[in-house]
């Protein structure tokens, strides 16, 4: 990393990079040499959770963002993670798009091991709840197009004759499902450091040009860290509802407010020079940020499975 490079980040499992301006989303980006090589570096500084890209996967990870970002007319696009398989693997990413006010919206998108890059389809609060209804705890198999739960075996009466046949709601399948646990990943991790990001006088996210990095005390405290999505808690809406410039840095959810008590882990590297911050809730997500410095980012490896037993072990 350079000096002049801007944050690597992660969302809900999508690594990305944030430039530190003051400006409105479009310089959120990089430029692409600087996202790519990015992209290498900041897997290695979330090596310590025990996984990383080879080099047939940064190649063809490289490869597959450009054609996305080209394709899509994106200014910047991101990697959020790899979430693993039955007989193949999913690697996740998103872009960023303008919003008027407040979060840019983020839009996902998956490749399987051809790193060709497309949609998750965007699901509604109800078929994430008809899924969720499934009770589906086995791993992803690693095909999109695998139907889900009993709908695989059913077979559509036939119509009557002179009657037309009934309108049926689209069968769900594994894509939904993982667009489903990729929304539901981001919004319980999605970690920046507290003060990287601000609201502008048009109340839009923005990075924030005063943020100069954590000291190494403020970097091991699990108060100086937030989830960077829209927020949930009370104080957190009011203080995103304020029009004071004082109250511009304190609109995001942090992580001490996260239940169950000690499900986040903060780690020192030895050499003093890296903190990681670990998610019990979702083993596989990890968050990294260097004291001192605007480099912070993010990354998700894992099954996608939620250690929902975790308020009894702790």
């Amino acid at each position: 990393f350079g000096s002049s490079v801007p944050a690597f980040c992660a969302l809900r499992g999508v690594v990305y990079c944030l430039a530190s301006s003051q400006h409105p989303l479009k310089h959120f980006r990089p430029s692409l040499a600087m996202e790519l090589f990015d992209l290498e570096a900041g897997v290695k500084s979330a090596a310590s959770g025990g996984h990383v890209l080879n080099c047939q996967e940064l190649t063809g990870l490289q490869a597959g963002l450009t054609v996305l970002k080209a394709k899509e007319k994106y200014q910047s696009i991101y990697l959020w993670g790899k979430i693993f398989g039955l007989t193949s693997d999913y690697y996740l990413a998103y872009g960023l798009q303008d919003s008027e006010f407040e979060f840019p919206a983020k839009a996902f998108y998956y490749a399987g091991e051809d790193f060709e890059f497309q949609a998750l389809p965007k699901i509604t609060e109800e078929v994430a709840d008809q899924i969720l209804e499934l009770g589906l705890e086995k791993p992803l198999t690693g095909v999109a197009s695998t139907p889900l739960g009993p709908q695989a075996e059913e077979e559509e009466p036939p119509a009557e004759e002179g009657e037309a046949p009934a309108d049926k709601p689209p069968k769900l399948t594994e894509a939904d499902r993982l667009a489903q646990m990729v929304q539901e990943i981001d919004f319980d991790t999605a970690v920046v450091p507290k003060g990287a990001h601000a609201l502008n006088e048009a109340h839009v996210v923005v990075p924030s040009g005063d943020f100069k990095g954590l000291g190494l005390s403020e970097a091991m405290s699990l108060s100086k860290y937030v989830h960077f999505r829209s927020p949930s808690s009370i104080a957190a809406l009011r203080a995103l509802a304020r029009t004071d410039a004082q109250f511009y840095a304190n609109f995001l959810d942090p992580l001490e407010g996260d239940l169950p008590k000690g499900c986040w882990a903060v780690r020192q590297d030895p050499s003093a020079t890296l903190v990681t911050l670990r998610s019990l809730t979702w083993p596989g997500y990890i968050a990294y940020h260097v004291p001192g410095t605007t480099k912070f980012g993010g990354i998700y490896f894992g099954y996608a499975q939620k250690s929902r037993d975790l308020a009894f072990l702790l």
